[in-house]
């Protein structure tokens, strides 16, 4: 399983990147936040923060 954002939710305000132990998640050139499958470790942390819920795991 791996963090999946719903590009159409997210509002690029960074919580999730902050709140990522392994810096699995960047911003992508539309300011759309995108997490790197190979480096997330299904901790969750990104999903409790996101005030949008746009981060699902998967």
């Amino acid at each position: 399983m791996t963090a999946i954002v719903d590009k159409s939710v997210c509002t690029g305000c960074e919580q999730c990147i902050d709140s990522c132990p392994v810096e699995a998640i960047s911003m992508n050139e539309k300011d759309v936040a995108v997490v790197d499958a190979d480096a997330c470790v299904d901790c969750g942390d990104c999903i409790d923060v996101c005030p949008v819920e746009a981060i699902t795991l998967e």
